[in-house]
C-alpha cells in the first residue's frame, strides 16, 4: 500500500500497463487482466494453483482478488476499482511527497514522486589527473564498466579535491550502499599534452578549437588544438604546431 484516500488503501503492483479501467469477472480481455493476475499470483495469492495467467477475468482470478482484499482488510468484492491499482514497470523509492493527510486530492493531482534507484560511485580523481578523467571516460568497477558522468569539487583536509561521479553499466554484485569498490581508470596517450588556460581556448564555428600563440619575435599565429579535458580553469589541449613553455595570448 502506497497511500489511502477516504481510508481506502492505493496498492502498487508490477505491471507495465497504467490502470485505465475496473477489472473484474464481466471485462473484456485484456492485457492488464493479466499482468493483475500474474503481480497477484507472484504475492502469494493463488497456493493452489487455480489462476492461469493470461488475459481473461474468470471466476479463479475473482477468488484471488477476494483473497488479496481480505488481506488488504477491505471489502472482498472480487473487483479491483479504478484508482485502487497503481501499476508500476520496475522497482522504484518515493523521492518526494506532496500531500499531507488531510488534505483534499482530485484527479490529476500529484500525491508523491517516484524515482528508479540507481548505482553509483564517488572516487577521488587522482591529483595530477584532473584534465584527463573527464565525463564520458570509460572506467572500470571490479568486473563492471562504468562512466563519469560527472566531476564536482569537494573541501578535504582544507584541501580542494576533484571527485568523479561514475555510472555503472550494469548492476554491481555484493556491492550495497557504502561499500568501498575498486575503481580503473586506463588514461589515454598523453604524450604530447599541454596543459593551458582556459580563457586562451577558443571556440570556433565549426567545431573546432584553437589557441593564439605568440612567437619570440612578438609575431602571432592561430594554432588549431585538440580539447581533452577541462579541470577549474584548466585546459588539456594537443596541437601538432604546440610547444611546451609556448606563450599564449588571452582574447580580449
Amino acid at each position: 500500500m502506497i497511500y489511502t484516500v477516504d481510508g481506502s488503501p492505493v496498492v502498487a503492483l508490477d505491471g507495465a500497463l497504467p490502470a485505465w479501467r475496473s477489472l473484474s469477472i464481466s471485462s473484456t480481455d485484456g492485457a492488464d487482466i493479466a499482468q493483475l493476475e500474474s503481480s497477484l499470483v507472484a504475492l502469494g495469492y493463488d497456493p493452489a494453483q487455480k489462476v492461469a495467467v493470461d488475459n481473461h477475468f474468470d471466476s479463479a482470478t475473482r477468488t484471488m482478488v477476494k483473497a488479496w482484499q481480505t488481506g488488504l482488510g477491505v471489502t472482498a468484492t472480487g473487483t479491483v476499482t479504478l484508482g485502487s491499482v497503481v501499476f508500476l514497470p520496475t522497482a522504484t523509492t518515493v523521492s518526494g511527497v506532496a500531500r499531507q493527510v488531510g488534505d483534499k486530492v482530485s484527479d490529476g493531482d500529484t500525491v508523491m514522486t517516484l524515482a528508479t534507484p540507481s548505482e553509483q560511485v564517488l572516487i577521488d580523481v587522482p591529483t595530477g589527473d584532473e584534465a584527463k578523467v573527464v565525463p564520458g571516460l570509460q572506467v572500470a568497477i571490479g568486473q563492471v564498466q562504468g562512466t563519469v558522468s560527472r566531476l564536482r569539487s569537494a573541501t578535504r583536509n582544507g584541501a580542494v579535491v576533484v571527485e568523479a561521479l561514475v555510472t555503472p553499466a550494469a548492476a554491481m554484485a555484493v556491492a550495497a550502499n557504502g561499500t568501498a569498490v575498486k575503481v580503473t581508470i586506463t588514461l589515454p596517450d598523453t604524450s604530447g599534452v599541454l596543459i593551458a588556460p582556459a580563457a586562451a581556448l577558443v571556440s570556433r564555428l565549426d567545431g573546432t578549437y584553437a589557441v593564439e600563440q605568440q612567437a619570440a619575435d612578438g609575431s602571432t599565429k592561430w594554432v588549431t588544438v585538440e580539447l581533452l579535458g577541462v579541470a577549474g580553469g584548466n585546459v588539456a589541449l594537443r596541437g601538432t604546431d604546440l610547444s611546451d613553455g609556448a606563450v599564449l595570448l588571452v582574447p580580449a
